[in-house]
Formats: structure tokens, C-alpha cells, sequence
């Protein structure tokens, strides 16, 4: 038995969702905003089953992720003003894996690795 949560929700008319340090992470985040962005460090992060996916829905707002360095990352969506951009270096081929979901209008999805 495990003390995950399958799914989390965050929503927020104006402003976004910042997390860092320490965390259990659920196994899906949704994040939905008006305006507003999602900010996640998940460098000292807990990956329950070794997988985790945010789904970042918004008008205008993008999506900052650091990811530690073994973390494979996924990244799809469609933002009509915005792009992808991921930072370079594979996961580990048994590490755990990131998957962002991101739709909008305005903002983009970028991700960094943790030294």
C-alpha cells in the first residue's frame, strides 16, 4: 500500500503554482489558471511508482520545470504563442519519468535538470 494520491488538483483564477524542496508527489497534477503559470523544482521530490504527469492548462501562463538529473522527461500540448524547450541529457533508462501535458494560448513549456 502506498501514500500517494492518484490525482491532485490546483486551480487558480489569477496566478500560478509554485513548488520546491521536499515533496510526495501525486502520480497526475493538474494544474488549471486563468492566468497563471506552474513552477515546480522537483529535485528533492519522492516519484511514487516512477512516473509523474502534469497537466498545465491555462489562457496565458507556461510551465518551469527542474527535473533531477536521472529523470526522464516527456513533453507534449499546444500553445498557439509559445514553445518547447527541454535541456539536453537522457534519463536514466530505469529512472523515473516526467510526462508535462500543456495546453494555451500564451506561454510555453521549459525544462532544466539539476546539476
Amino acid at each position: 500500500m502506498t501514500n500517494t494520491t492518484p490525482k491532485s488538483w490546483k486551480i487558480s483564477l489569477l496566478g500560478g503554482v509554485k513548488q520546491r524542496g521536499p515533496q510526495r508527489l501525486p502520480e497526475h497534477l493538474v494544474v488549471v489558471t486563468a492566468v497563471g503559470g506552474a513552477d515546480l523544482d522537483l529535485t528533492g521530490a519522492a516519484f511514487s511508482g516512477g512516473r509523474f504527469t502534469l497537466t498545465k492548462v491555462s489562457f496565458a501562463g507556461g510551465v518551469k520545470l527542474t527535473v533531477p538529473a536521472g529523470v526522464r522527461v516527456e513533453v507534449g500540448g499546444f500553445h498557439l504563442f509559445g514553445g518547447h524547450h527541454v535541456e539536453q541529457g537522457a534519463g536514466a533508462p530505469d529512472g523515473p519519468v516526467v510526462t508535462v501535458r500543456a495546453y494555451g494560448v500564451f506561454g510555453g513549456v521549459r525544462v532544466g535538470r539539476s546539476s
